[in-house]
């Protein structure tokens, strides 16, 4: 890194200035990050906790360029075209322009997802009007319609298997008295077994109790699942230029 102590020590105290300083260890990726007007400037890829004095004069109003040397990255924010934060990784991806039109990646990871929110904060406020928010929006009908329809259709199949048994139940017990009728007194006394429909035999094994306690389950998994549908955040940001 091309950042020397003599330079440092002659730097001035740090001014007020609109210069933004992120530093290693909230910077995982780079030593040192800093954020101006128009530009970023981020120190070569090695790694390593900078000199007290040096971040004080970055954070001062000396020369970027020099303190930061030949081998820095320095991004003209004109030039971005795309900013995206994955909230994941803390991970900052920045796209722009560089000699000839030519797109380039820079990332910079950051340890923190609080100093990660802060830079993309800073960056989304010098890059100004012409970024929109791109593919961020609130969880709306999309998200809640296929929990909300498990719901409702749980409910429904529910209410209908409890309606189907009862209906049944009735036929059942009306159809053996109709028999009773018919065969006279003697047949009802008879151990003669009086054959089961298909209908009665396939709900024969239902229970209105078991079918409200599944369907209860159901319901109950389609709530859970319409909560976190709406509760989670998304898993990006992302800023392209208009």
């Amino acid at each position: 890194m091309r950042l020397t102590t003599a330079q440092a020590l002659a730097a001035s105290p740090a001014s007020l200035t609109r210069r933004r300083v992120w530093s290693f260890p909230d910077l995982s990726s780079h030593s040192i990050l800093a954020l101006t007007d128009d530009r970023i400037y981020l120190s070569p890829a090695e790694v390593r906790k900078p000199a007290p004095e040096l971040l004080e004069a970055v954070r001062g109003d000396q020369p970027l360029d020099e303190l930061f040397g030949p081998l820095a990255v320095v991004i003209d924010l004109i030039a971005v075209s795309r900013l995206r934060l994955d909230l994941t990784t803390n991970t900052l991806t920045v796209n722009y322009l560089g000699n000839g039109y030519t797109t380039f990646t820079q990332k910079i990871v950051f340890a923190r997802p609080e100093t990660a929110d802060d830079c993309f904060t800073k960056l989304w406020k010098r890059l100004g009007d012409g970024f929109r928010l791109s593919g961020y929006r609130r969880p709306g009908w999309a998200e809640a319609r296929a929990p909300l329809g498990l719901l409702v259709g749980s409910l429904v199949v529910t209410a209908l298997l409890v309606l189907l048994v009862s209906v049944f139940t009735d036929l059942a017990v009306a159809r053996e008295l109709s028999r009773g009728q018919s065969r006279g007194l003697a047949d009802l006394t008879s151990n003669t077994p009086i054959p089961v429909t298909a209908p009665e035999l396939l709900l024969s094994w239902l229970d209105w109790r078991y079918i409200c306690a599944i369907g209860g389950v159901v319901a109950a998994a389609s709530q859970i699942w319409l909560y976190r549908r709406l509760t989670t955040p998304p898993s990006s940001l992302e800023l392209i230029r208009n």
